[in-house]
């Protein structure tokens, strides 16, 4: 929905430049972010440079700026504090004014303390990737749109702008579908995907801006159509360009881009030789340098299903937990962690103080994992039975001392969630099912709409407005209760939440964010 309140930008004066940039905030249907503010500043921010922090008044909306210059390639901030503190913010995306420019442009403006929802998914999706462009948008890949006794596959991409969004909220549905891979009983091509993985990646390497994605599964139960398929795919021209397979094919793998920008692809799915389905510990990574993937040396803990990875900066990535079965095909959960130093390097770290799978794991500093939730049964207790439900508890690990520390305890104890880490600081985490289901259901336990923050100094608390939420409730921080949906940060517009699947195996059109807030 559009706000009333129009922020207009005009340049005039010294610099021999008149300009008029209209911005119109576009704001969440589920938020207020005007209400109540004592403070509202436009940030003019650069490329290189300092930026330039104008305040507006609240009833016009409208600064008159002598001498401000052309802008080139500038994104526009937007900032509201009630008190000392931001509660409001929006971000455009990068945009130019020249001399006699009259420009209008939207911008989604929301309130920091909680996610705003759109208008949501053309197409309901789950077991999808998404990645950021790190220009105001927001890519949605492949996925499941329906589970039934053949589950409706994707091969569809939608786009959601956050930094100059359309009125109503809406995405786009592109008109290129994912590439194609060949596999299945007889060999066909196939362009649809779910359980692959998408990265944006940084840095200024040749690939630098553009999405890779990699792995997934083509048609649901079919071990021939998981693909080891590697394609970058270009924001800027949105067309892919297919790169040479990886060496194992993956699917419903954990990803993590590591410091020196090689990405990680942690265990999964895999096709067995007979063509079956099963259960992968290796480790792959593509590196940037060669734009190959290749096998890192060493194993994961139990089977390579279920675990949790993030980065640790300087100090690698962190792969812990997940499950195995034993001969009587009885699932237990593993508390073992590995980690993958920058230069490749497998070695063992200190275990997790009790084993889990179905966990989520998030960095929240430098050497800092925080790992939350997930199944922890009792001993022999078969991990997909009624009985495994989701544990409330969470950890730290510290790589300088190689050590573990309870942080407290969750406001709803969950499994099938997902973390995002945030910009200013600390964590998000969100979603999940209340207890465990079958190997090949989502889960039998109720779905969860709510969302926790973690800071290093304040420990764990609900997002504000969620302290009642629960297992089962049908909307709180997220506008529908779902596990395991797909998310994306990016750390100028925020973390994106989409799709997932409900309590009833139903799967959503959800999408929820939330702000980055003033950190870029």
């Amino acid at each position: 929905m559009t706000s009333a309140l129009l922020l207009a930008l005009a340049a005039c004066g010294s610099r021999g430049v008149e300009y008029e940039l209209k911005l119109v905030p576009i704001v969440p249907a589920n938020q207020s972010p005007f209400s109540g503010l004592t403070r509202l500043e436009l940030v003019i921010e650069p490329e290189a440079g300092a930026p330039t922090v104008i305040e507006v008044d609240q009833l016009t909306g409208s600064p008159l700026i002598d001498g401000l210059g052309e802008l080139n390639n500038v994104r526009i901030a937007v900032r509201g504090y009630t008190g000392d503190t931001l509660t409001a913010f929006g971000r455009s995306a990068p945009l130019s004014a020249a001399d006699g420019d009259s420009l209008t442009v939207n911008v989604l403006v929301s309130e920091t303390t909680g996610f705003g929802w759109t208008a949501g998914l053309t197409t309901q999706r789950a077991y999808a990737a998404a990645a950021p462009d790190g220009q105001g948008s927001f890519y949605i890949f492949g996925g499941v749109e329906k589970f039934n006794n053949t589950p409706d596959m994707l091969d569809t991409i939608e786009r959601l702008d956050i930094g100059a969004p359309n009125t109503t909220l809406t995405t786009a549905t592109l008109g290129v579908t994912l590439p194609e891979a060949l596999g299945g009983e007889d060999g066909a091509p196939y362009t649809t995907r779910a359980g692959l993985s998408a990265t944006l990646l940084g840095g200024t390497a040749a690939d630098a801006g553009k999405i890779l994605l990699f792995g997934g599964i083509g048609q649901y139960g079919d071990a021939a159509t998981i693909t080891s398929a590697v394609a970058l795919f270009d924001p800027a021209t949105e067309t892919f360009e297919s790169l040479e397979s990886a060496l194992i094919p993956q699917s419903e793998h954990r990803v993590v881009q590591n410091q020196v920008g090689d990405v990680l692809f942690f265990g999964g799915w895999t096709s067995a030789a007979s063509d079956l389905i099963e259960p992968t510990t290796r480790v792959q990574r593509y590196e940037r340098a060669t734009r190959l993937v290749s096998r890192i040396t060493g194993d994961l803990p139990g089977v390579g299903l279920y675990g949790a990875a993030t980065s640790l900066g300087a100090d690698g990535v962190l792969y812990c937990g997940g499950a195995t079965w034993d001969s009587e095909a009885n699932w237990s959960p593993r508390d073992e962690c590995v980690l993958i130093t920058n230069a490749g390097e497998l070695v063992e770290v200190a275990p997790m103080p009790e084993g889990r799978a179905h966990h989520a794991m998030v960095t929240v500093g430098e050497g800092l994992a925080l790992v939350t939730g997930g199944l922890n049964p009792a001993e022999r207790e078969y991990i997909f039975g009624p009985e495994s439900r989701g544990t409330d508890t969470a950890w730290l690990y510290d790589a300088s001392t190689d050590t573990w520390t309870d942080v407290g305890e969750l406001s709803t104890a969950r499994a099938w969630h997902v973390a995002a880490p945030l910009a200013s600081g600390g964590a998000v985490i969100a979603g999940g099912y209340s207890q465990a289901g079958l190997i090949w259901q989502v889960s039998a336990g109720k779905a969860i709409p709510c969302a926790e923050l973690y800071t290093v100094e304040g420990g764990l608390q609900p997002v504000p407005g969620d302290e009642d939420c629960a297992a089962g409730d049908e909307v709180g921080a997220l506008p529908d209760a779902v596990g395991y949906p797909a998310v994306a940060v990016d750390p100028s517009y925020g973390v994106l939440l989409v799709g997932g699947v409900d309590t009833a195996e139903a799967v959503s059109t959800g999408i929820a964010l939330l702000a980055a807030g003033d950190a870029q």
